[in-house]
């Protein structure tokens, strides 16, 4: 997706999110002086043309806001550049790969927000295409011209060391894994393919792929038990319009079980997140109108037994977001879209017993769609 830097003004704030080195102040919290904001998180977000990126805290020093990080400096990137996409570990790390071939990784001060590489030297990934990292926090894999390379994670430095790899003939588009950290799933081309692997790092392919039925994005969810997915297929470009979420059932063995049972949505999805305890299901849609995409309102869905069923706030019609990642409490859906119009960067409170999404946070600006997202250890 293609980042997105221009800055939308709010009233409560000085300055907006910059990339590089910010020195914006906050000329107020962004809330009402409730004190009603328990968690605190960071989104790390990466400007491509540039090769910067951008910071913003929730609650960052108690603030009771969504703001700027103070001060915060980008690290150093090749520009332009194209990043394939941003992951968090463990409330610790941040890593990302970029198309100069090479594996960023990054400690994440939990005071400050500051970035700080974990090896003076970077690591290689040849033609780097997706990121994934393992729920336990154990390992990393980076899919790219040479397959799938799995990187064991030291915990305390964040340092990397490769541990496995799988090069027959693939090169993922997404990786994911099934929720509980025992199996990955590799989207290239039409096909979904599966692995196991161990703390180690180490790869098991089972079996043979299945077809993907045309998936965009696939995700996995707590119970372990389903992969739920998007064809993405909004009608642009003349293709046939797709308003259908798609579940696949994860085997006994973690092989997919194929075909995938199709349930109707709304709009088409382009974008979906699932919530951290697996109860939710939110896709962000599309709707071509005379070749321009417009941007619906999320629809959320509940999920029981695989099943997805329209909550019964969903459409949410104030909410028109093009993509949203959920903290690792749960607690906050981070978006970027309009609140009743108004453009930027939203956290929006999630209900984690009936799934419904409200928004009492003023936004800060809109600096990238390409982001990542973790909590703070309280």
């Amino acid at each position: 997706m293609l980042a997105t830097i221009a800055l939308v003004g709010c009233g409560h704030y000085v300055c907006g999110t910059t990339f590089g080195s910010s020195t914006c102040t906050p000329s107020g919290p962004g809330l009402g002086s409730g004190g009603n904001i328990t968690q605190t998180a960071l989104v790390y977000f990466m400007d491509d043309a540039a090769g910067e990126m951008a910071g913003e805290g929730l609650n960052l020093a108690g603030s009771q806001g969504f703001l700027t990080v103070p001060n915060f400096a980008t690290p150093p990137f090749p520009r332009p550049i194209t990043d394939f996409g941003l992951v968090t570990v463990g409330e610790k790390f941040l890593y990302m790969p970029l198309s100069n071939q090479t594996l960023y990784g990054f400690t994440i001060d939990t005071v400050t927000g500051a970035l700080t590489p974990v090896s003076s030297t970077q690591y290689t990934v040849l033609a780097p295409s997706s990121i994934a990292a393992d729920p336990k926090g154990a390992v990393l894999f980076v899919g790219g011209s040479a397959g799938i390379s799995a990187f064991t994670i030291d915990p305390t430095l964040g340092t990397l060391t490769l541990t496995g790899s799988y090069s027959t003939g693939i090169a993922p588009s997404q990786i994911v894994t099934d929720g509980l950290g025992r199996y990955v799933y590799a989207l290239s081309g039409s096909s979904i393919y599966a692995f196991s692997y161990t703390s180690g790092g180490v790869l098991t392919a089972l079996g043979n792929p299945i077809s993907s039925q045309g998936m965009a994005q696939i995700a996995g969810e707590a119970s372990g038990n389903y992969l739920i997915g998007i064809t993405a297929e909004d009608g642009a470009g003349g293709g046939a319009v797709d308003n259908h979420l798609y579940v696949f059932t994860i085997g006994s063995g973690g092989a997919p079980v194929s075909p995938a049972v199709s349930y109707l949505t709304g709009n088409s999805p382009v974008y979906l997140a699932v919530s951290p305890n697996g109860k939710f299901v939110y896709t962000f849609n599309e709707l071509i109108v005379q070749t321009l995409a417009t941007a619906q309102p999320i629809e959320g869905y509940a999920l029981v037994g695989g099943v997805p069923t329209a909550l019964g706030s969903s459409p949410f019609t104030n909410f028109t977001m093009t993509i949203g990642k959920f903290d690792q409490s749960g607690q906050y859906l981070f978006t970027q879209g309009s609140v009743s119009g108004v453009g930027g960067s939203w956290a929006l409170s999630a209900d984690p017993a009936a799934g419904g999404l409200t928004s009492t946070i003023a936004h800060l600006s809109a600096p990238s769609v390409s982001f990542a997202v973790t909590d703070v250890p309280q």
